[in-house]
């Protein structure tokens, strides 16, 4: 057995929640990287904001995100867009999201998901527990 497979092993048995997670190999405890970590949680609910104003975007996410943090969940997705129908060509609600999500007490983590998942237009966020 490699050590990818006792990972795969040990993550299974582990729960979502459990952010802090450690590996053992040859006997000692060591920290897993928390950006990986986070990377490889599922994504447990999505928001898309599409034809929202900034406003109703700021409004949308603070009941999803207290909505999610009710629920237990730990991985989230927000969708903004790419702004490739806009006359600038940038996302209006990207710069929206962002500074909401650096605000918000219950968000932790953010990224930006696989292309599959939205890409630059979409971001991932971690809810605080």
């Amino acid at each position: 057995m490699n050590f990818g497979d006792i990972l795969d092993a040990w993550e299974k048995t582990q729960s979502q929640a459990d952010l802090k997670k450690c590996i053992r190999e040859k006997g000692v405890f060591k920290p897993v990287d928390r950006a990986v970590s986070y990377k490889r949680l599922p994504i447990q609910a999505t928001l898309d904001l599409h034809g929202m104003t900034a406003t109703e975007a700021e409004t949308a996410m603070d009941v999803f995100i207290k909505n999610a943090k009710k629920r237990g969940l730990s991985k989230v997705l927000i969708i903004h867009g790419k702004g490739i129908h806009t006359k600038t060509g940038e996302s209006v609600l990207r710069e929206t999201v962002a500074d909401f999500i650096y605000r918000c007490p219950f968000t932790g983590s953010h990224g930006q998901p696989s292309a599959a998942d939205g890409g630059s237009g979409a971001t991932w966020v971690i809810i605080k527990q």
